[in-house]
Parts: structure tokens; sequence; C-alpha cells
């Protein structure tokens, strides 16, 4: 297939790869639909033609009654695509490993963990609310529930920004800690209060 692509364009290469995406999900009686569609050209731009095309050609071979979708090739090919509860048990164990202070890297988290992060209210807030797990269920249930709902918000984020070109994709926003977010605000009340302090300064004196 090498051969052949060497003569295609990119355009032609991910139209060819969505026409194999559609036998497949034919062969499992599913008609993929426009929104569908779209989330696969954006995946095929994203991960590749071949990768995608072995990625359909597995499938097929082993899942022929159920046709693939984009979350099953994500989930194939993408190192970071995690599944809701193995999400909840890592921001668990990051959470008593870490503590409040300082936060996880955007690499240890994971792009999905970080917007539930974001979602949940940042690094501090989700310290502050996850409760011991084992100890009050019902505390944990209600808490795994907000997880549930910030986890599906990141899963739409993420859809929604796949379906953009890269350059107009928005940025991550990495969690903080309690340690960044102080030296933040340090950051931020030093040059008002230098402002303050020449204006004082500046001020003109009495009248004579």
């Amino acid at each position: 297939m090498n051969s052949a692509n060497e003569s295609m364009t990119a355009a032609e290469l991910v139209e060819c790869t969505l026409r194999m995406v559609n036998q497949a999900c034919a062969a499992a009686r599913h008609e993929l639909n426009e929104l569908e569609m779209t989330a696969w050209i954006a995946v095929i731009e994203t991960f590749g033609p071949d990768p995608t095309t072995r990625f359909l050609m597995d499938w097929v071979s082993t899942n022929s009654r159920k046709a693939p979708t984009v979350a099953d090739l994500r989930k194939a090919l993408d190192p970071t695509f995690v599944e809701e509860e193995s999400a909840l048990e890592r921001l668990y164990k990051l959470v008593v490993r870490i503590g409040p202070y300082t936060a996880p890297t955007a690499e240890t988290a994971g792009p999905t963990l970080c917007r539930v992060i974001e979602n949940m209210g940042g690094w501090a807030k989700i310290n502050e609310i996850m409760p011991e797990r084992g100890e009050d269920r019902f505390a944990w249930k209600a808490f795994a529930e907000r997880f549930s709902a910030a986890f599906g918000t990141a899963r739409a984020q993420e859809f929604q920004a796949s379906l953009l070109p890269a350059d107009r994709r928005p940025a991550l926003a990495a969690p903080v800690g309690l340690h960044e977010m102080a030296a933040a605000a340090r950051g931020l009340a030093q040059p008002a209060l230098e402002l303050l302090t020449n204006e004082a300064g500046a001020a003109p004196g009495p009248r004579p």
C-alpha cells in the first residue's frame, strides 16, 4: 500500500482511509452519520492513514460484529488515552502521593485528566473535596459522580478540539498547586505595590 500511497495526495489518503472506515462499519451494519465522519477524518489526520488502516485491519479480524469507533482507535493508538475508571484511580493516587501544595505535571496527569482537574475547580479544590476512599462510601460515591460529570465534559472538549486545525486548538491548562498559586499572586502584587510606592514618592509637597 505504501507504493500506491506515494502517488496520492494527503487529502486522497484521508478519503481512502475513510472509505475503509465506512466498509468496516458497514460490515457491522452501522452507517456513519455526518458527525461521526467528521470525527473520523480528524483522527485519521491526527494519527495518519497508515496507522489507522492497520488498526482497521486488526479490528475487522477480531471484532467483526462491532463497528469501530473513534474511541476504539484512540485507545489503540493514543498512549495518553484513559478510561473513566482508570482516570479516577490515577487521580486518587496522585492526590494521595502529591497533596495540594505542588501539582502533577501535564505529562504526568495526561491531557484528559488535566481537563478533568480544571473542570472540577483545579488541583487545590480537588484536594479539598476528595474524601478518604473507604471511610465514607456515600461521600466517595458523590465525589465519583462529580468526577464522572467532569470526565464527560473533558471527553467532549477533546472531541471539539480534535475538529480544529492543530494550530487553532486551545492550549491545555496544566494543574497548579498552592505553592505556585501563591507565587503567582506575589508576582501580580509586586508591580501594584511598586506603582503605589512610586506614586507616593512623586506626590507633590504642600503648597507654600
